[in-house]
């Protein structure tokens, strides 16, 4: 069996695991504290309680020392590894794997292991990794395996609320006046995660819930069958409530059977970038293309 490798910005459901399948552990900071996500970490409502009291997060990318200790006993055992990677549009990850499996690829010859770039963020990567997982279980070969990881990069469709507009201000997603006039006006963004695997900025209005039913909007004008939407993954930082009545929405506008739909929080990793507030949606569309998506044209 194809052994699947992920990591903590995939925020993959707890509920979803299987066997042969590891999520790497990722590092962030508060302020000065360094976590580790295994030994020393937090949960997701402390995390977002620190930071909405005002401590700064930061990141960091998986190292090769991590990358190794995960790989190479599997590699020594002969077995084929599939690794889905963050998003190269949002971070150096994908460049830093693509250095490392070279080098173990000469290292191992002949060795099955294979890299894809998901292109996407949060459960977004992880709903693309749920459906490798499913294939799979199909007992698919490790090439065709791939292939369909590959292919289906494009339709894993992600779109993104935030309730802070101060915080992309200081991310630069968004200028400091924007982010004042907005937040008097009570302006809320729409974001999604373009062809390229960038997180931009494609709309927005006003009011909390609007902004909520926008994200329904979207996957109204963008998903595939609703007969082909096996799983869909709602993220959420610290408000359950609005992730639920997304939910809502998409069962009562769509048909889709509530046990299909898995609401999870996005984590302390993912949640240095959008903090508290953030909800996001993620299903398979058409494609991930949007007419105000300046940043391709």
């Amino acid at each position: 069996m194809v052994y699947v490798l992920t990591e903590a910005t995939a925020d993959f459901p707890k509920q979803c695991y299987k066997e042969d399948f590891a999520v790497m552990p990722m590092h962030y900071m508060l302020d000065d504290e360094d976590f580790d996500g295994v030994e020393k970490k937090l949960s997701a409502e402390e995390f977002y309680n620190r930071m909405k009291a005002g401590a700064k997060s930061n990141t960091s990318m998986i190292d090769e020392a991590t990358l190794r200790k995960y790989m190479e006993p599997l590699l020594q055992q002969k077995r084929e590894i599939l690794y889905i990677v963050f998003s190269s549009g949002l971070s150096g990850s994908y460049d830093n794997a693509v250095r490392v499996v070279a080098d173990l690829k000469k290292e191992y010859p002949g060795c099955k292991l294979e890299i894809v770039d998901s292109r996407n963020a949060s459960i977004g990567e992880g709903l693309l990794v749920w459906y490798v997982l499913e294939k799979r279980s199909e007992g698919v070969g490790f090439d065709e395996l791939v292939e369909y990881a590959r292919g289906l990069v494009d339709h894993v469709c992600s779109y993104f609320t935030v309730d802070d507009l101060n915080h992309l201000a200081r991310l630069g997603r968004v200028t400091k006046t924007a982010a004042f006039i907005g937040t008097i006006a009570n302006i809320k963004p729409v974001l999604f995660v373009n062809t390229p695997g960038k997180l931009i900025p494609i709309g927005k209005v006003v009011s909390r819930k609007k902004s909520l039913k926008a994200l329904v909007d979207k996957m109204g004008e963008k998903m595939l069958p609703a007969s082909e939407q096996r799983r869909i993954f709602i993220g959420h930082g610290l408000c359950r409530e609005d992730a639920e009545f997304v939910k809502g929405l998409i069962t009562e506008r769509f048909g889709i059977a509530a046990d299909k739909i898995i609401i999870d929080d996005i984590g302390p990793v993912i949640g240095a970038h959008t903090s508290a507030g953030v909800v996001a949606l993620f299903f398979l569309g058409t494609d991930k293309v949007e007419k105000n998506d300046t940043s391709e044209q």
